[in-house]
């Protein structure tokens, strides 16, 4: 059958599938150096392969740049891989200041985190230590470096762990660190980059830019525990006391989740509060309750499971 494609079409379609076909390639090769290839890792390769593909479709990347930007493994490519990745990387990163501001973003602080800190000193104490130097390690080595970091400001009782409030069948419960606690330049050891860069991560990549996307990022603070590792080295995993650790990316994840909770209750209790009847009224059947008690426990409820105080329903803050 006649394709009717002229011969530069044909060579340019020709073209693209073997590029497709190498970048399938490569990105298969890294995704197995990541996870490994024991018969152990198998089920978590194929889900981790699966999810990049869907990434790549979403962003318009390449396969391999995807297996990059969810799993890591930058390290591992080859020069003439990395200058694709970094233009893919690029093109994720590329939402505009005001959207990722408005999820909490410190753009300032995430180009330039030295200079937030010190132009912020004061609040970030910690930061007054001289940070580890990664820029000659490997990517293990700088996942120990950064968790070092970190246990030495622990032990220093500069940071300091709380009780994170998660299910989980761990006797001793969950810890994690204090949001505000963290210095702007504190590389984090799973994403080893800073939080307001982790944080535009999760802006871009699980919120997409949109609100209406926060089911999506509860799941991935409250789903599998297994995807918020605390272990380097030897050291499978961290644990103070009796609590098992969730790494400083869990804790940015809590943040953004638990900003956007309060801000939506906030803004539904004061449309009732403030609105008619007939507005109260259409509250109340959006949210599938018959009257205000109900919607005041439905708000406290959200709230109580997001670790955030009560809000008040028929009396203002």
């Amino acid at each position: 059958m006649k394709h009717g494609f002229s011969r530069e079409q044909v060579k340019r379609i020709i073209l693209e599938e073997l590029q497709n076909s190498k970048d399938e390639e490569d990105a298969v090769e890294l995704l197995q150096k990541i996870v490994g290839l024991n018969e152990d890792e198998a089920d978590e390769f194929e889900d981790k392969l699966k999810r990049a593909r869907n990434f790549k479709k979403i962003a318009g990347i390449s396969l391999l740049s995807a297996v990059v930007i969810l799993f890591g493994g930058m390290s591992l490519v080859g020069n003439s891989q990395e200058k694709k990745v970094k233009q893919d990387i690029e093109k994720v990163q590329r939402l505009d200041d005001e959207t990722l501001q408005r999820f909490g973003v410190d753009t300032g602080a995430m180009m330039d985190p030295d200079a937030a800190v010190e132009e912020r000193g004061k609040q970030y104490p910690t930061a007054k230590l001289g940070l580890v130097n990664m820029s000659d390690m490997n990517n293990n080595e700088k996942i120990e470096a950064a968790w070092k970091q970190i246990d030495d400001m622990v032990a220093n009782g500069e940071l300091q762990y709380k009780r994170a409030r998660v299910s989980t069948t761990v006797p001793g419960g969950m810890a994690t660190l204090d949001y505000d606690a963290i210095p702007p330049n504190l590389v984090l050891p799973n994403s080893l980059g800073t939080k307001d860069q982790y944080r535009a991560w999760i802006v871009q990549t699980i919120l997409k830019g949109d609100i209406k996307n926060i089911g999506k990022l509860r799941d991935f603070v409250y789903g599998d525990s297994g995807k918020w590792p605390s272990g380097s080295g030897e050291e499978k995993t961290r644990y103070v006391g009796n609590a098992q650790v969730l790494p400083p990316e869990w804790t940015v994840a809590l943040d953004i989740y638990q900003d956007l909770i309060r801000e939506i209750t906030d803004s539904m209790a004061t449309e009732y509060r403030t609105g008619d009847e007939s507005q109260k009224k259409e509250i109340l059947r959006l949210n599938n309750v018959k009257s205000p008690e109900e919607l005041e426990k439905y708000l406290n409820t959200t709230l109580y499971r997001a670790g955030l105080p009560p809000v008040p329903l028929t009396t203002s803050n």
